[in-house]
């Protein structure tokens, strides 16, 4: 696929997410074909290291969520598999999934979303003071918003899963727009949405990714840097990047909030969190500050 295309899918469903809650009916699908590294019934999900799906991804090793939670008690892990992955404005999942070759587990999943690291953050530990830079080109730091909540998550601007970076950047739409209605809340808060793409997120594209969710540049910054940096935040939050050709990146998904005195207080893994739930957070972390 040219990659002008996947920046025309990403703006339409980037634009889809930043306006009202309402659901939306619009919908493609893709073959996809690849070897199952993890199967997870109870969370309905298949880490699959799929080959490239023409026309929207480059091969990479990723989670896929199952509706259907059937489908995966007919897979194990080495075995090949085809299906349909469906893309809505919202989410992403595989409607379809049949074994087409059986072969060894891996020895090692390949997937980022099931690393282990050896060191973690723990809630009620402090989070050092890093700094990036944000979409003005000015840099920032943690501690330039002491005194008030922050809620940080990460993304690039060009990852192209609805229910990944997209849902991420959606939610804190959700939520800054939720807490400007409340003046007793103002001037104590922050969002923070942090890329880990800085050779293509650079200062002015992150001001562009901003405004197509209406952010309001006081109250919610959009920021990188070096990769070293980013890193050392995101491994003690366990999340993890894996780059791919083609500008994509494989990764899982980590949203934190840090209280007003930089202790964390609240880590949210993968995608399975809402909008009011970060918003109860952060008030949480505010209230308990006094």
């Amino acid at each position: 696929m040219k990659q002008t295309s996947l920046y025309i899918l990403i703006a339409l469903f980037a634009i889809a997410g930043c306006g009202k809650d309402e659901a939306s009916t619009d919908l493609v699908t893709f073959q996809v074909r690849g070897i199952v590294v993890s199967v997870n019934i109870e969370k309905r999900r298949v880490v699959m290291d799929h080959e490239e799906i023409p026309n929207y991804m480059k091969a990479m090793a990723m989670p896929f969520k199952v509706k259907d939670s059937t489908l995966l008690a007919k897979i194990q892990p080495g075995d090949t598999v085809e299906g349909v992955l469906a893309v809505s404005r919202t989410e992403s999942w595989l409607e379809s999934l049949i074994v087409v070759g059986s072969g060894d587990e891996p020895e090692t999943p390949s997937s980022a979303a099931d690393n282990i690291f050896r060191r973690i953050y723990k809630v009620g530990s402090p989070i050092r003071d890093y700094s990036f830079v944000n979409q003005e080109g000015k840099r920032v730091k943690l501690s330039d918003f002491r005194g008030k909540a922050i809620a940080i998550t990460f993304i690039y601007s060009r990852c192209p899963l609805p229910d990944f970076c997209i849902q991420m950047s959606s939610h804190f739409a959700r939520v800054q727009r939720a807490l400007k209605k409340e003046p007793l809340l103002a001037g104590k808060w922050h969002l923070l949405t942090i890329s880990f793409d800085p050779d293509f997120d650079k200062p002015a594209v992150l001001k562009r990714y901003g405004k197509a969710y209406n952010a309001d540049f006081s109250t919610w910054d959009f920021v990188t840097d070096s990769l070293s940096t980013i890193k050392e935040l995101a491994d003690g939050l366990e999340l993890v990047m894996e780059d791919d050709e083609g500008g994509l990146i494989a990764h899982n998904l980590r949203t934190a909030v840090i209280d007003p005195e930089g202790i964390l207080v609240e880590v949210y893994k993968g995608n399975e969190w809402t909008a009011q739930e970060l918003e109860d957070a952060i008030r949480s972390a505010i209230v308990k500050a006094g």
